[in-house]
């Protein structure tokens, strides 16, 4: 029954399609399938009572229809039919209405779009920063991140999926300033319930573009409580103002860009039995950016001062949750399993969405939440992470011939303030390294026609405090090294391998939020990690737009100084509970295709 249903619905959409096409087409299908298998195998120590393998898999498609009502009126919606691998007779089978929005012109002048819309402003007011240790990743080993990022909306761009009504119109001028553009949009992030008020984020800009050489801009967002509807006694809401700027200047060998943003920030906590808390701060940000034509060179230097009470909830909210239960895999050896790279590589209950009733939307934090410190302890919560100041610099180099690029940055910050209350001279530094490159190996061989690509890349954070005692003193360095391989075997198939490797040492002092807009809690935090994973595969691509992949992967966890963000204790200093976790790793064989139309 469920099956006929689908068949008619397509049939009349189809029907729809060919018999709207007068002079231009009205109705259109367009969407995204995949069907993906894994034999996954859990290794290590004292495993008799868990769960050692597991075969799981789904055949899915995203189905959009696009409807051009008019010139100036546009309807998507996208819906989903999921089976899940082990289902029969429509058992296993779900449907989901994925996607669905309305877009338009007002007057020939007013852009407006109604429903789900992807949005962002800049890295200061409302940005979706990616995840800790995404960059650099090889070919191999992002077949999983592309499934999680195309289900959770991460476009690329830096955009966060809302619900809500945006709107953009712009005014031309013949002389002064080409053009002022205006942005707005307004979301429901929470609607009342459960003693909370309706609390909405909304904001918007204005960019004056002078010339090509010139604009500037204000940016302003909102994450506010609406008061009286609910029975709340609280009250939230945490405005920003910022300005930014870009000048740029074409020469004949070299142009030169400078950039900027600067502003201010409060964070309002009313209530009603208490005193209302405030904070209030400023940042700013700047950047040179020259690049020098003839040798297809770029260099950029940027400097930061981000205050420690700034606080920017549409900016500062992560991607990751550090402190979610894995869902995968979660038992072993009598005890919750630690989480590491591999499930920031494929598991998507680490990321944050809002729940099963705003499926595939972000849920906006006000507060700032935990993070483990061996993935990202220098900006976990972007541009924007609070009480950071110092440069950032970048040099890279593409070659004209695609022979290679490649990319080396290094960045210097330290705290503005110390954040222990009792020890505000102690002062963290915050130094980091990478470099990577892709070479074409083939462009530089006479007569070698098939594609041979390698992928190189090292990473180096190291965060150090001048304490002279070692009970403050923090220390701790994480490096990462990946190494990847694509041969061409043939125009359609690449063999493809990879191997990376993480590892963090040392001990920092972490200031524990747990969920407060003010925390003076530290513990102490300490890591002995050593991470590896191996992958071999094949690719074969029916097109630029269908493709299959058999994959085997090989992963491995080892942590000797393990400390959990979960429990606290007091002994006598305040520190995290140190647990004995085994050894583990998983191996899986993996048969995923995938199609676009």
């Amino acid at each position: 029954m469920t099956k006929n249903i689908l068949l008619t619905a397509l049939t009349i959409l189809l029907s729809g399609s060919a018999f709207s096409q007068e002079s231009t087409k009205k109705i259109w299908l367009s969407g995204n399938s995949r069907g993906i298998f894994n034999h996954d195998e859990i290794t290590g120590e004292n495993l008799e009572n868990s769960v050692k393998k597991y075969q799981y898999g789904h055949t899915l498609l995203d189905l959009s229809a696009n409807i051009q009502t008019n010139k100036n009126t546009f309807i998507r919606s996208t819906f989903r039919v999921r089976n899940e691998y082990g289902g029969f007779w429509g058992s296993a089978i779900t449907f989901d209405l994925r996607e669905l929005y309305l877009k338009g012109l007002i007057a020939n002048s007013v852009r407006y779009q109604i429903g789900d819309i992807d949005y962002k402003l800049s890295p200061f007011t409302f940005y979706n920063n990616s995840e800790d240790i995404y960059e650099n990743s090889l070919d191999i080993f992002n077949l999983y991140s592309d499934i999680l990022h195309h289900d959770l909306f991460y476009s690329g761009n830096n955009t966060w999926r809302q619900q809500g009504l945006a709107a953009d119109f712009s005014l031309s001028f013949r002389e002064g300033i080409e053009e002022l553009q205006f942005n707005m949009f307004s979301s429901r992030v929470n609607p009342a319930g459960g003693g909370q008020d309706d609390r909405i984020l909304f904001g918007g800009n204005v960019t004056m573009v002078q010339s090509n050489a010139f604009t500037a801009g204000l940016n302003y967002i909102n994450l506010y409580d609406i008061d009286g509807t609910s029975n709340s006694t609280t009250n939230y809401s945490n405005p920003v103002l910022t300005a930014n700027y870009e000048l740029r200047e074409d020469f004949e060998d070299f142009s030169i860009e400078l950039s900027g943003e600067a502003g201010t920030s409060k964070s309002i906590n009313k209530r009603d039995s208490l005193e209302t808390l405030e904070l209030e701060d400023y940042f700013s940000y700047s950047k040179l950016t020259a690049k020098y034509k003839p040798f297809d060179l770029e260099l950029s230097i940027a400097y930061r001062n981000v205050g420690p009470e700034f606080r920017s909830a549409g900016a500062q909210t992560r991607r990751l949750i550090n402190k979610a239960q894995n869902g995968y895999f979660n038992q072993y050896s009598g005890g919750e399993r630690p989480t590491g790279i591999w499930d920031i590589y494929n598991n998507a209950s680490l990321y944050n969405t809002s729940g099963a009733d705003l499926m595939y939307r972000m849920q906006v934090e006000k507060d700032l939440s935990n993070y483990y410190p061996q993935y990202n302890n220098i900006d976990p919560y972007g541009l924007a992470t609070p009480n950071r100041k110092g440069f950032d610099v970048s040099l890279s180099r593409t070659d004209d011939q695609n022979r290679y690029s490649v990319t080396v940055d290094l960045g210097m910050l330290k705290e503005i303030n110390g954040e222990e209350i009792e020890k505000k001279d102690i002062i963290k530094e915050y130094n980091s390294i990478s470099a990577y490159t892709d070479i074409n190996v083939n462009e530089f061989i006479a007569g070698f026609d098939r594609k041979l690509l390698v992928q190189l890349g090292y990473t180096q954070d190291q965060t150090l405090n001048n304490a002279e005692s070692e009970s403050t003193k923090s220390d701790l360095k994480s490096e990462r090294i990946t190494a990847g391989l694509t041969l061409g075997l043939s125009e359609e198939l690449d063999f493809m391998a990879g191997y990376e490797l993480f590892t963090a040492v040392g001990v920092d002092h972490v200031l524990d939020r747990n969920g407060t807009e003010l925390s003076t809690s530290f513990a102490r935090y300490e890591t002995d990690l050593t991470e590896n994973i191996l992958g071999l595969g094949f690719k074969y691509k029916f097109n630029d737009k269908n493709d299959l992949q058999i994959l085997w992967q090989d992963y491995t966890w080892s942590n000797t100084n393990y400390h959990s963000l979960e429990t606290v204790q007091y002994d006598p200093f305040m520190i995290y509970q140190k647990e004995e976790k085994p050894d583990y790793g998983f191996q899986r064989i993996s048969v995923a295709f995938t199609m676009k139309f």
